[in-house]
């Protein structure tokens, strides 16, 4: 009987190393799950990356737009600019059907586009923008003559094919790979000035090519030389 409150305090000791060795392996049992959770979602944007890696703009076709040489004139002939609207200003627009190849959606605002060119009398003789952000050219006469002026194509936003001149249309944000987009390629920017050493970008390249250079932000570079027969709207030059 003189043993028994050592028994007790005994007893005590083992049960408290048993709740100390239970709570030991649960917060072993949850650190595993949480590195592997952690190690997956690494691997998962590790996985995403590598796949984004490989991907690029496929373009399909590349056309005349609008040719409006002429300096604050909706004329679409050099031979009808004057000295009131001068020849080689104006609007020098294009329009390109493209696609993603590679396995990931890519966000319109991942991609952008660089133009160079030699047959300009631009002061700087490229041109480079964000799909989708607004270039910030002046509208064409031509635009706001038929009234698409206002619509996504004619602001630089990428749209679905046929869809240039509706004012209406659906803006596209992201990029699904194998599905085809069309965008507006604003060549030329006057800068609404009398003067050319502001001016920037291309003309339409009927005499020389000009080079197109479209990059995805963390993926691969597209190279292209853009050259058209003549400047007849819905001329291919690719």
């Amino acid at each position: 009987m003189v043993q028994k409150p050592m028994d007790i305090h005994g007893s005590i000791g083992i049960g408290a190393m048993i709740v100390f060795i239970a709570l030991i392996l649960v917060a072993a049992v949850a650190s595993t799950i949480i590195i592997k959770e952690v190690e997956e979602l690494s691997q998962s944007l590790e996985d995403t990356t590598n796949v984004r890696d490989y991907s690029k703009i496929e373009v399909e076709s590349v056309y005349v737009f609008l040719h409006e040489p002429c300096w604050m004139a909706s004329y679409n002939d050099i031979s009808q600019c004057d000295s009131m609207n001068p020849s080689n200003r104006g609007h020098h627009e294009m329009a390109m059907h493209f696609h993603v190849e590679g396995d990931v959606e890519i966000p319109v605002s991942s991609v952008a586009y660089h133009l160079s060119c030699t047959g300009t009398n631009a002061a700087v003789p490229v041109r480079k923008a964000i799909l989708g952000e607004d270039t910030g050219s002046l509208n064409s006469r031509t635009s706001v003559a038929e009234g698409y002026s206002s619509s996504p194509f004619n602001q630089g936003e990428v749209v679905m094919p046929g869809y240039a001149k509706d004012t209406t249309a659906v803006i596209v944000e992201t990029l699904v790979p194998g599905t085809s987009y069309s965008v507006m390629l604003d060549l030329y920017d006057h800068k609404n000035s009398v003067t050319y050493d502001d001016d920037e970008g291309c003309w339409i390249p009927v005499d020389s090519g000009i080079n197109l250079v479209l990059t995805i932000d963390g993926g691969m570079d597209s190279y292209y030389v853009v050259k058209c027969d003549n400047n007849h709207v819905a001329t291919p030059c690719l």
